[in-house]
C-alpha cells in the first residue's frame, strides 16, 4: 500500500523540490502552504508522516504541530522538521 506524506512548506521551491524527491520514491505526496492550509487534510484520511517547516505565516510547523497533535486520529503520527534555517 502506497504512504502518504504531507509536506507543509512556505517556500515553493522547497516543496516542489521534496515533492519531486518522493513521488519519484513511490510517495503519495500532499502539500500544504503554511500550517493553515495544512490542517485541511486532516480529515480522517491516511497520512503517513508529516514533513514541516519551522517559520510559515498563518500558523507555524510548532502551532500545526500542537493542533496535530490534538487530533486523536493524528496524535502519534510522525512530525519532522524540515528548515533552511542556520540557527
Amino acid at each position: 500500500m502506497e504512504k502518504t506524506i504531507l509536506i507543509v512548506d512556505d517556500s515553493e521551491s522547497i516543496r516542489e523540490v521534496v515533492s519531486f524527491t518522493l513521488e519519484s520514491e513511490g510517495f503519495k505526496v500532499l502539500v500544504g502552504v503554511d500550517g493553515k492550509d495544512a490542517l485541511k487534510f486532516l480529515d480522517g484520511s491516511s497520512i503517513d508522516l508529516i514533513i514541516t517547516d519551522l517559520h510559515m505565516p498563518v500558523m507555524n510547523g510548532i502551532e500545526l504541530i500542537r493542533e496535530v497533535r490534538k487530533m486523536e486520529a493524528y496524535s502519534r503520527i510522525p512530525i519532522l522538521f524540515l528548515t533552511t534555517e542556520s540557527q
